[in-house]
This record gives structure tokens, C-alpha cells and sequence, in this order.
């Protein structure tokens, strides 16, 4: 009996550890590729009837932080061929990769609190958006919206910080009917760090839901936007938008914090919030501090199911105090068949899972492997990414702030990463 029991072990432990040598070999045949280096820390993608478009972050600290000797080009969209790309090497890109893309809309301001380029030392700036993450695409209000992060980079010095953080934060939306910016969202820099600033039952909005706003996404007509400093998730109606261009700031509403019961695994305190992806009525939130992953039952028209229903479908390595390294999930996106990729940001890392509640993903196991792992592919192990986008054709985009690669000639660029046929 025991003979057998031991032939069953050694025979199912055979079976795990080739599952796991399938897995890798199936992905070693990945095809990482140079989309373009045109935009300057790229920091959101998405898709229209084949184009891609790509919203600029900035210059980033590992290249000396906001400078008023160089426009950095924060908050400008890109409008890039998303089929021009070519396999990625140590050398420089091509000039055909150099030079993919064109300008497609510029901030203006307002909304944008643009830097005030006279400020010395930059940071003086107590007001300035950074267009910190996620580019949206919502097509009954035909507009993109993308979050403003407030705040300013600062030159590298030894010892001291590198970012300073403002208090006017905001979502922003670019209409193509009227080729205008406008304001969805926005947090009064005078009532500092309490959020919501206003009563949303009793004052007119904005009302300054935010604090540090990570990712947003569209559902039906509604906008999902999580923040990480608050541990938030706020919805807003765009139905009034869709109609009249100029219908002002949308109803907003609380729809998550950082209390969550789950049906599968009771209570978890989810911190930081941070990448939103939606598949088959479920929307799904990451946070980039506790590292949770869970889905939320949906309405057809994109609301959540209330009273709330969620379920955790997967868990990263949280937030360490003593080493200040943690999984940093930044962004998600399904493909075709139902997989859900997600950004490791620093080391650039792509996972990849098919969420099921009753077999929660554990990325904290050894076994738990990165399908994709940029930072060796480009043998940089300080690489940074923080966006990620799956096309129709199950093509991958991956943005990185090339700041932190030294790439010469580029200061952002945009991967794709394709399985050969």
C-alpha cells in the first residue's frame, strides 16, 4: 500500500513540475518588439479602429525630473501605428521606430494645471498635474479620460526624496466632438487632504473624491476611477455627456474603500487601488500596496450589483515596510480567451492568470512565474513599466518610462509582445 501511495506522489509530483516546465516553455518563444520611442514616458494606452493612442506622463526623475529647459510633452496624446514594430536589441531603435507616432491633442490649461515653468526649484509648484496614468477610451461621450495625478518630479540626489506630492488631483476628459479638455474630477489644493472636500449630497461637484487617482475605465456609461493614497473607488455617470458636450461635471458616487467582504475568503483590507479591467459583468480591481486582485458582480448597464458582491481571484507579494518592494500591480487588461495580464511595474513584469475565485491565484509561491519578464529580456533590472493593453488580436502593449533604461535617443517606449505564429 505504501509502494503505491509513493509511485501516486511521485507520479503526480512528475505531472506539477512538468506543468509548470510546460507553462515556461510555452512562453519562451515570446517575441518582445520596439512599438515607438516618439512619446516621452508613455503612460497610458488604448485602441480605436486600429490606431493606437498613447498619453505622455513627462520627464521622469531618472532623467532629472520637469526642466524648463525641455518640454516634456506631459499630458500630450500620441496617435501611433500600432503594426509598425521591429524585435528589440541592445541597439538603438530605428528611425522608423523614432518616429512612429504623431501629436494628437495637446493639454491645455484649463483644465490642466500646467507647470509654471518659472518655478525654482521645481517643486515650488504647489499646483502642477502630471498626467500620472491610464488613457480610457469611451465612445458614447467620445472622449478619452486619463488621470492627473498632482505633483512634480525632482532631480536624483543621494539621500533625498524624488517626488513631491500635490494636493490637486484630477480626472480629465478630452472630447473629440469639441476638441476640447474638460474636468470630471477635481480636488481643491486648499482643503488639503481630506476627501471627499465637499458633501456630494448637499454641494455641487467636484468633490474631491481623490487622493492619488491610480487608473480609471469605462463600463456602459459609467467611469470607474480608483486612488491609491485613499484607497478608493469612485463612479461616475457620463449619461448626461453623452447628449451635451458642455453638460459639465458628472454625478459621482462612493463605490468601494478599503474594507471588502468577499464571499470566498470573508474580510480583507485592500490598500491602495490602483488597475481596473472588466470581463463578462464583473469588474475587476487591483491594489498595488496590499496586493489584492477581486471582482465585483455588475448590472448590465455597468453598475455594480448592490449590495455589493465581491470575490478575490488572486494575491501579489504586498507592500514590505523594511524593504519598500511590493508586487506594484499598475494595470490589467483580458484578452480574447478570458486571461487576465497584469504589470509588476519595477522589475518589469508581465503575469498572466484566468481568474477563478474558487482557485485564487497565489503570485506570493515560487511557482507562480511571470509569463513575460522584461527587465530580462532588455537585461535591465531596473526596469519600469506601468501599462499594459491587449488588442483584438491578442497583441500585447507594454509602456515603459525608458528614463529608467537609458535608452539612447528615447525616453519612453512602447513594446509589443506577439506569440510567432
Amino acid at each position: 500500500m505504501k509502494k503505491l501511495f509513493l509511485l501516486a506522489l511521485i507520479s503526480f509530483t512528475i505531472t506539477l513540475f512538468y506543468a509548470f516546465e510546460k507553462s515556461d516553455t510555452e512562453t519562451s518563444n515570446l517575441v518582445v518588439e520596439r512599438v515607438t520611442t516618439i512619446a516621452p514616458f508613455p503612460r497610458g494606452l488604448d485602441m480605436i479602429e486600429g490606431k493606437l493612442y498613447v498619453l505622455c506622463r513627462g520627464r521622469v526623475r531618472g532623467a532629472g525630473g520637469v526642466s524648463a529647459e525641455i518640454e516634456d510633452q506631459a499630458g500630450t496624446l500620441y496617435l501611433v501605428d500600432p503594426n509598425i514594430a521591429e524585435p528589440y536589441t541592445k541597439n538603438e531603435p530605428s528611425e522608423a521606430i523614432m518616429k512612429n507616432g504623431k501629436v494628437f491633442a495637446l493639454p491645455t490649461a484649463p483644465p490642466f494645471n500646467l507647470w509654471n515653468r518659472a518655478a525654482n526649484p521645481p517643486e515650488n509648484d504647489r499646483f502642477a498635474d502630471r498626467p500620472y496614468c491610464s488613457l480610457r477610451y469611451h465612445d458614447a461621450t467620445k472622449s478619452f479620460y486619463i488621470c492627473a495625478f498632482s505633483g512634480i518630479d525632482k532631480p536624483k540626489k543621494p539621500g533625498a526624496s524624488v517626488f513631491s506630492k500635490n494636493l490637486s488631483d484630477a480626472v480629465l476628459r478630452y472630447d473629440l466632438r469639441t476638441q476640447k479638455w474638460y474636468e470630471v474630477e477635481r480636488h481643491n489644493i486648499e482643503a488639503g487632504g481630506n476627501y471627499p472636500q465637499n458633501d456630494p449630497a448637499y454641494s455641487k461637484p467636484p468633490h474631491g473624491w481623490l487622493n492619488g487617482p491610480d487608473n480609471c475605465l469605462t463600463v456602459g456609461n459609467y467611469l470607474y476611477a480608483v486612488a491609491k493614497d485613499n484607497s478608493v473607488m469612485i463612479r461616475y455617470d457620463l449619461s448626461k455627456l453623452t447628449s451635451d458636450t458642455e453638460a459639465g461635471y458628472p454625478k459621482s458616487e462612493w463605490a468601494l474603500g478599503s474594507d471588502v467582504y468577499t464571499k470566498n475568503s470573508g474580510m480583507i483590507k485592500m490598500y491602495g487601488h490602483s488597475a481596473l479591467a472588466v470581463r463578462d459583468n464583473y469588474l475587476y480591481v487591483a491594489s498595488r500596496t496590499s496586493s489584492h486582485i477581486i471582482r465585483v458582480k455588475l448590472n448590465a448597464d455597468g453598475s455594480m450589483v448592490l449590495p455589493y458582491e465581491a470575490e478575490l481571484v488572486a494575491l501579489f507579494k504586498p507592500y514590505d515596510h523594511a524593504t519598500g518592494e511590493s508586487a506594484n500591480i499598475t494595470d490589467m487588461d483580458f484578452d480574447s480567451k478570458g486571461r487576465l495580464y497584469l504589470i509588476s511595474a519595477e522589475p518589469s513584469r508581465v503575469f498572466r492568470f484566468t481568474p477563478d475565485p474558487k482557485n485564487i491565484y497565489d503570485a506570493t509561491q515560487p511557482t507562480a512565474k511571470p509569463w513575460c519578464d522584461l527587465s530580462l529580456v532588455t537585461e535591465n533590472p531596473k526596469m519600469k513599466s506601468e501599462n499594459v493593453f491587449v488588442d483584438v488580436k491578442d497583441r500585447v502593449f507594454v509602456t515603459s518610462g525608458d528614463g529608467y533604461a537609458y535608452q539612447k535617443g528615447a525616453f519612453g517606449t512602447v513594446y509589443r509582445i506577439v506569440i510567432p505564429d
